[in-house]
């Protein structure tokens, strides 16, 4: 169902086909009685593969909803667009269920049915997808794909990033345990000097004692001995 020369023009009921276009203008048929209206302006006109319907999640092309009716209705015609308000947003609930009731007016459920018995009079309704929506729904695989693919990677990199903490504690760990070792290394060091030097001393000490036994051994007193033989001279 390509629906991209189905247009609606402001101000005229129904829908008309584009005939032909020139740089200003075009003339376009109305899909109704057949007859023929040039369009002076056509920023003013829309094309129904354009146009969409407001859902609770976003957005549903025109041709979906179309497809909807003509597959709940197996191809013949849906309910008149007449038909009382409540009814007819019961029955587009039944084609479209959650659609935005807020957004979506009586009058634009109105438009929708009755473009559709337009459409499914002239044999213009069926459940292919147009060469055009066909692109767009490869664009939009490939958009999510690439979306994926990058939400993939990014979740990957607190990973690595743990691993890198990880390492770094371990690299910090490592360090400390180095700096404690030097530490220790010089804390014993410094023991050894202390230890050294407490020890001289002593040995000191300890020589003078020694030589006081070895003169009390000979029956010499070094101090008092000097003095014996000054007194003697």
């Amino acid at each position: 169902m390509d629906l991209s020369l189905i247009f609606t023009v402001p101000g005229k009921p129904g829908l008309y086909k584009l005939i032909s276009q020139g740089r200003t203008s075009a003339i376009v048929e109305s899909l109704s009685d057949k007859k023929r209206t040039p369009i002076f302006n056509m920023d003013r006109v829309s094309s129904l593969a354009e146009i969409a319907i407001y859902t609770q999640d976003g957005e549903t092309s025109l041709p979906d909803v179309f497809r909807s009716i003509h597959k709940k209705e197996n191809a013949g015609p849906c309910p008149d667009h007449n038909g009382k308000a409540e009814e007819l947003r019961a029955y587009f609930a039944e084609i479209l269920p959650g659609y935005d009731q807020e957004r979506v007016y009586d009058s634009n459920i109105r438009k929708v049915l009755q473009w559709y018995n337009i459409l499914q009079a002239n044999g213009l309704v069926d459940q292919e997808l147009s060469e055009r929506e066909k692109a767009q729904r490869e664009g939009l695989k490939e958009h999510e794909a690439e979306h994926s693919a990058a939400s993939g990677e990014n979740a990957e990199e607190p990973s690595a990033s743990g691993q890198g903490a990880e390492n770094s504690s371990e690299a910090a760990a490592s360090a400390k345990a180095s700096a404690s070792d030097e530490t220790g290394e010089a804390v014993k060091e410094k023991k050894t000097a202390k230890t050294a030097k407490a020890a001289k001393p002593a040995a000191a000490k300890s020589s003078g004692k020694t030589g006081k036994k070895e003169a009390a051994s000979k029956g010499e007193k070094p101090a008092k001995a000097g003095k014996a033989a000054q007194a003697e001279a």
